[in-house]
């Protein structure tokens, strides 16, 4: 059967679906860059934390060791962040889109003379901008780790 032969139930069956399946997968790229980042912060804090507290200085072999490691490590956190920023924005657009063909947004389908969602709510695939600090929580704990080594 073809989108056109559809019922109007099947229709909106089918949207619904769409929707729910759009907001289960922000919700899990936004979890995944949380537990990324998590790690990536332990990871980086425990080892300059215990680079710190080293009585012994480290030598040049492990130093230059430990700044690969940093660098690899904080690497991998900003390609996974652009790549989850994009899939983030992506899939916020495609529940827009979903909101608007269930009529969120015509003035009257829900509401008498308004819309359900105002015009702000369009624009939420471009919120959560914020969330690309992680970003610089990145680089800067991976500069911090870097300065703890070359301190010591």
């Amino acid at each position: 059967m073809t989108p056109v032969n559809l019922s109007d139930d099947q229709k909106a069956e089918i949207l619904r679906e769409a929707y729910t399946k759009h907001a289960a997968e922000l919700l899990a790229i936004e979890e995944a860059q949380q537990k990324l980042t998590t790690l990536i912060l332990a990871i980086l804090g425990a080892g300059g934390s215990f680079v710190a507290s080293a009585t012994t200085p480290l030598t040049p072999a492990a130093r230059w060791g430990l700044t690969i490691i940093a660098v690899s490590t904080v690497m991998i956190g900003l390609v996974n962040t652009l790549f989850r920023s994009r899939a983030r924005q992506t899939t916020r657009a495609l529940l827009v889109r979903c909101e608007e063909a269930m009529g969120f947004h015509s003035v009257g389908t829900y509401l008498e003379g308004q819309t359900l969602y105002g015009e702000e709510l369009r624009k939420y695939p471009s919120r959560g901008a914020w969330l690309n600090l992680i970003y610089a929580l990145v680089i800067a704990v991976g500069l911090g780790f870097l300065v703890v080594i070359w301190a010591n």
